[in-house]
């Protein structure tokens, strides 16, 4: 009897240590929140797998499974495939087996309209996925690109301000975005390419109305050919017909835009992938978040400046005072600083004002040492 009970002892804490070591299924992000490696979100991609496995009731746990696949292949795309495990599977695969565990709803619709397969047109969910969970925040960047792709300015206003209200988007992306937006000419046309670097530009712009006179131009949106049509038109601009392929289609639209539009100043962002622009290199000048595109050469020093000393919000890059789950992002953001910092630091140290030199430098170590970008600061020892 005593051999029996230190048996089955032996297995239960056997039992509780394996399950302690087991992953912990935790929410998983959209990377333009949450930046995480390739063995997190196979832990999760387990993990998940494992809730649904035991008939889990939480609809979410579909979403995040979905994401952890979704999310290893943009961390290592190589790796992801070669790895065989039920746990990892093809986006078609899931939406199956989603569409049999969790029928009608919200969270499948979601998911329907990650569908890159073109097989659906993906308005038809997330109007779906709207009425059933209004404004979710999951939802709130794919309605704004159906009302964008619409041109609906009433409900482009309406999702700003539920944006807005929910806090989804934290406040030091926003903070950015409206640093860039304000330094910019009248009637600027700016060119962006991913999401923290569009939606917060479009959510100040439609929910708080401000600088609506600048035209915010996504070069990856720009691809689709309906898009690109109806705001070309509606902005005046010569229409383009894009035939090469697919990885020459963001240099075509950067191409086409400078070549034609003659009466606004162009700006691209300094998230913005360089070799879409290389042909331009030797005319585009750093002002601050963007470069500006300009035949003629001008003070960019000068325009740096004005902007970092008398318009832009920095206080947030020295230190946060709430938990933000969205922190690696934000940070990854926050990179896009360094660059005018060491023009600044250069041209302080010129101009012998030793006293902003050292402030603008220890302000670049706060955001290089958070980001992970360290390697920045030996170009501020020279």
């Amino acid at each position: 009897m005593k051999t029996s009970m230190k048996l089955i002892l032996g297995l239960l804490l056997t039992a509780f240590s394996l399950q302690g070591f087991a992953q912990k299924p935790e929410p998983v992000y959209s990377v333009v929140r949450q930046i995480h490696d390739f063995d997190w979100y196979e832990q999760q991609a387990k993990a998940w797998k494992q809730e649904i496995d035991l008939g889990t009731k939480d609809k979410m746990a579909w979403v995040y499974w979905f994401h952890a696949n979704r999310y290893a292949a943009f961390a290592d795309a190589q790796k992801r495939e070669n790895i065989k495990a039920s746990y990892f599977q093809k986006a078609q695969v899931i939406l199956k087996l989603a569409e049999k565990a969790i029928p009608k709803s919200f969270e499948l619709y979601y998911l329907k309209t990650k569908d890159d397969t073109g097989g659906h047109e993906s308005g038809e969910y997330i109007l779906k996925a709207q009425a059933l969970s209004p404004y979710n925040p999951l939802i709130l960047p794919e309605l704004m690109n159906h009302y964008q792709f619409n041109q609906d300015k009433a409900n482009l206003e309406l999702v700003s301000k539920k944006w807005i209200e929910s806090n989804e988007m934290p406040q030091e992306i926003m903070t950015t975005a409206y640093n860039n937006l304000i330094s910019l000419e009248p009637n600027a046309i700016l060119l962006t390419n991913g999401d923290n670097d569009t939606y917060p530009y479009w959510v100040l712009q439609n929910g708080q109305q401000i600088r609506p006179d600048v035209m915010i131009l996504n070069i990856s949106l720009s691809v689709i050919d309906p898009y690109r049509e109806i705001l070309f038109k509606s902005y005046h601009i010569p229409a383009l017909n894009i035939t090469n392929g697919l990885d020459k289609r963001s240099e075509t639209i950067i191409k086409h835009v400078i070549e034609n539009v003659q009466d606004r100043p162009i700006y691209v962002t300094v998230f913005t992938d360089q070799d879409f622009y290389k042909s331009y290199a030797d005319k585009m000048y750093l002002v601050g978040l963007s470069y500006k595109y300009s035949k003629e050469p001008f003070d960019n020093l000068a325009v740096i400046r004005n902007n970092v000393e008398n318009k832009y919000l920095l206080d947030f890059l020295k230190h946060s005072f709430y938990n933000n789950y969205a922190q690696s992002a934000v940070n990854q953001m926050n990179t896009g600083y360094l660059a005018i910092f060491l023009k600044l630091y250069e041209h302080y140290q010129t101009c012998g004002e030793s006293e902003k030199a050292l402030k603008i430098k220890n302000l670049a170590k706060t955001v290089a040492d958070n980001s992970g970008s360290t390697d920045w600061m030996k170009y501020f020892e020279k």
